[in-house]
């Protein structure tokens, strides 16, 4: 329906649909037949591609559905990056998405049906009061696991969408009434722990504790959320501004995944603010022509120094596309590449560095041995999935915190942006990333790392809490929750004595479990606090730095790495120096963002200049691989 130098249907007088569904891991095994110009064709597809036309087809008239896995072909990378620009207007123009979940389960249809009590308010707190309920509301977990919800293309294709419906097997709702349960669910689940309590109360689920995980990380939940943050529509559902920046997608989304390591970026460009997107193309004609002229065969020479041409030509190409606020859409372009290229446009747009210190290369994306450490994957994402699907904390949170909220958590570079300096290696050098600052200080002791968010009991000492029947050092608690409340405001005045009352809760002597207080203490606001505690400290160490300062560092920190402030980053990183082996220069690892309690607003700029000579601060740039 679309073609590469289109940018409407065809024929916008035929209305259409689009499917949205999950590709699945089958391979393209059941053949359906494809009408051209009058005769039929064989063509194969997936099995949940096989199931959803099945479902969907209608018996006493035809449905004209947009698929992607049909209208785009696969093969022609030419055709898949002019198609990807084309995404916004497939799907907004459409006059209906169809979500296809999947076939049903054994207790789909419960959950779907249960949305309509849902939605009813007048009986929503009845609703979730009902013991007799714990049945329906773990079906409707069940279904929001389902894997469609955590692809990244989908974000996009129910976004745009005028209307949407949601099918699983042959039952179906409206997209809108799902959205809503999903809001409702979370918010009563989150702020009471109601629904999971009665569930765990139920025979029916072995009494199992935490049976439904954290629902506001579920793909669903995300989803709903994602969605109705990224515009500002008309009421006839008509996108009039985008609110957010790539880096904010990409940071922000960096749960929903995609098959193609490339989709990570190019399934959200055309939801970004201010965004314009080119596709390559084969370079085939532009090659030939260049080379007509030759009657004999090119010399090695030759060909190195066309290629290089071409090589210029394409830096040259991507350099004006960046100063146009273009992104090229490229599927031959290797995946590192990819990178580089949006965390260019990213730092360039801005100015700032923070992207480094956030986690969002796929795992799998990059070859570890060929991954460098200031591309961190979502390993090191806050949130992680447990075997049994449910999402519990696997790290602290980024001390950066998300982009795109207007003002920062920390300033630790002062107003200073990213210098001229800053650039990607070459050649032998691609996988490195030149930035500039200065070294403040380095680790001087570590302990151990705060596995489950375990405040240690050598912490207290380490943090000089010796008193235990007094409060704790200011120093201390506010490096427990990294001098911020949630959010990124400063700390409630209460902090103090409820980091003292979970002392007094736990055993003593021994360590405090942050999970078990939040979950079984007697106080809510020890819990609060301890919230944030786990936020800040989940897998982080404490630290003690050469010149006496407390903090929070990267479990992978050591003694002796080097705390510097970089131009353009809003919190102090951890680096290590290495020497290459062959050629003995110098150059750093990334080790991570860290916290250093009285240099996060700008102070280490007056701190450098009173230990140098001459006031002035000693600049390096480092080469980071």
């Amino acid at each position: 329906m679309f073609g590469p130098e289109s940018s409407s249907p065809i024929d916008p007088v035929l209305p259409y649909e689009a499917l949205s569904y999950h590709w699945g891991r089958g391979v393209a095994s059941f053949k359906i037949k494809i009408y051209t110009e009058g005769f039929p064709g064989t063509f194969r597809v997936r099995p949940n591609l096989h199931a959803a036309l099945n479902q969907l087809r209608l018996f006493d008239k035809p449905r004209r559905l947009w698929i992607d896995a049909i209208c785009i072909n696969q093969d022609d990378n030419d055709e898949k990056n002019a198609q990807v620009s084309l995404m916004t207007d497939v799907y907004s123009r459409a006059e209906s998405v169809c979500v296809w979940l999947g076939e049903a389960s054994s207790d789909s249809n419960l959950a779907l049906n249960f949305i309509s009590r849902i939605v009813n308010l007048d009986d929503f707190d009845r609703l979730v009061a009902d013991r007799r309920t714990p049945q329906e509301w773990a079906a409707l977990s069940s279904l929001m696991r389902r894997t469609w919800f955590s692809r990244r293309w989908v974000v996009q294709e129910i976004a745009l969408a005028a209307r949407a419906t949601l099918y699983c097997g042959d039952a179906y709702v409206d997209w809108s009434d799902f959205a809503d349960a999903v809001s409702l669910f979370e918010a009563v689940e989150s702020e009471s722990h109601t629904i999971s309590k009665s569930i765990m109360m139920s025979d029916m689920f072995d009494h199992i504790p935490d049976f439904l995980g954290e629902i506001k990380f579920l793909g669903a939940t995300r989803l709903v959320d994602a969605t109705s943050n990224l515009f500002r529509k008309s009421k006839n559902g008509h996108v009039l501004e985008r609110l957010l920046s790539l880096e904010a997608l990409i940071s922000n989304l960096s749960a929903f995944e995609a098959s193609r390591p490339h989709d990570i970026i190019y399934a959200v460009l055309n939801l970004a603010k201010g965004m314009r997107t080119s596709a390559a193309t084969s370079n085939k004609e532009s090659v030939v022509e260049t080379q007509s002229h030759i009657t004999t065969e090119p010399t090695d020479q030759a060909l190195h120094q066309h290629e290089q041409k071409l090589k210029k030509l394409a830096t040259s190409r991507f350099k004006q596309a960046v100063e146009q606020n273009r992104f090229m859409i490229d599927y031959k372009k290797p995946f590192f590449d990819v990178c580089k290229e949006f965390l260019r446009f990213t730092i360039k747009s801005d100015g700032f560095l923070d992207i480094i210190c956030r986690p969002w290369v796929p795992e799998d994306g990059i070859p570890e041995a060929e991954r460098p450490s200031w591309l961190l994957t979502t390993s090191k994402s806050a949130w992680g999935m447990r075997p049994d699907g449910n999402y519990s904390r696997a790290n602290a949170d980024t001390l950066v915190g998300p982009p795109g909220l207007g003002k920062r958590n920390y300033n630790a570079s002062g107003s200073f942006k990213v210098t001229k300096n800053w650039k990607f290696g070459e050649g032998p050098k691609v996988c490195s990333m030149y930035v500039e600052g200065f070294v403040i200080d380095s680790i001087f002791q570590k302990k151990p790392y705060a596995a489950d968010g375990i405040i240690l009991n050598e912490w207290l000492s380490a943090g000089g809490w010796i008193d235990m029947s007094a409060l704790p050092p200011d120093e201390f608690w506010r490096t427990l929750v990294a001098d911020r409340g949630p959010n990124g405001v400063n700390p409630p005045t209460f902090y103090p004595r409820a980091c003292k009352a979970a002392l007094n809760q736990s055993v003593k002597g021994g360590h405090i479990s942050t999970s078990t207080l939040v979950h079984n203490g007697k106080s809510t606001i020890v819990a609060k606090f301890l919230r944030r505690v786990q936020e800040v400290i989940w897998m982080r160490r404490l630290v003690r730095t050469e010149h006496g300062f407390l903090g929070l560092a990267p479990e992978m920190s050591k003694k002796r790495d080097l705390i510097c402030i970089l131009y353009g980053c809003s919190v102090p990183v951890a680096l290590r120096r290495m020497v290459d082996p062959v050629t003995d220069e110098e150059y750093f690892i990334f080790i991570g963002e860290c916290y250093v309690h009285g240099i996060m607003d700008g102070e280490a700029f007056v701190l450098a200049r009173s230990r140098s000579d001459n006031e002035q601060i000693t600049n390096k740039v480092f080469e980071l691989r």
